[in-house]
């Protein structure tokens, strides 16, 4: 005679079936509509030497649900410029993920995601724009899930910063760190703006800033 196990797999498809359920009306209930743009690189015709595909791009972006734990941004003030150092976390239900990008799809490291109903109604919008975040990792298997089960792609994202990628959104839309934080903005034009029209042409060892 078999042992009953409450964590058998063999018996418990059902109990499996409401908690991936319970989670696709978690997210859809709680959640945040986004453009989703996915990115078109192939490893087959990718540079090997850069491991890169520039020319690849994204595609047109799709609206999707997802719920989000958005972290705010953290401000580096560097050399090279002005660094927004942030990130997110969140679950996308595979259901709604198969119904926009077909069966056996899967969201990848690469993917962009632009918080366009977040970012929708920012104090001073359109100046200060959604926020896009491109997605660093995808798991399944976060933690131990109810019953051992697997209902939801759990990811990490960075802020992206826009690069000029076929398809890449964000020029021009509110989407830099400067437009998120006027002190951080008027500091970058005292120390990264020249006050000569060519900085090349004083020859001091440092230049005039």
């Amino acid at each position: 005679m078999e042992k009953l196990r409450f964590l058998n797999k063999k018996i418990n498809a059902n109990e499996r079936k409401n908690f991936s359920n319970w989670w696709y009306e978690q997210i859809n209930i709680y959640g945040q509509e986004i453009d989703y743009y996915t990115n078109q690189t192939q490893l087959s015709s990718a540079y090997h030497l850069y491991g890169e595909e520039p020319s690849a791009g994204f595609a047109d972006p799709r609206k999707m649900i997802v719920m989000l734990n958005l972290n705010n941004d953290s401000y580096l003030l560097s050399k090279f410029g002005i660094v927004a150092d942030s990130d997110m976390t969140g679950v996308i239900h595979p259901k709604s993920f198969t119904s926009i990008y077909g069966l056996s799809s899967e969201p990848k490291m690469g993917d962009l995601m632009k918080l366009t109903e977040f970012g929708s109604d920012r104090l001073n919008y359109p100046r200060r724009g959604a926020i896009i975040f491109e997605i660093t990792e995808v798991v399944d298997e976060f933690q131990l899930n109810a019953i051992g089960g697997h209902y939801v792609w759990f990811f990490k994202a960075r802020r992206y910063d826009y690069s000029y990628e076929p398809g890449s959104p964000g020029a021009g839309e509110g989407n830099t760190p400067q437009n998120d934080n006027d002190i951080i903005e008027q500091l970058a034009n005292v120390n990264f703006n020249y006050n000569e029209e060519n900085p090349c042409s004083n020859t001091s060892v440092y230049g005039e800033y």
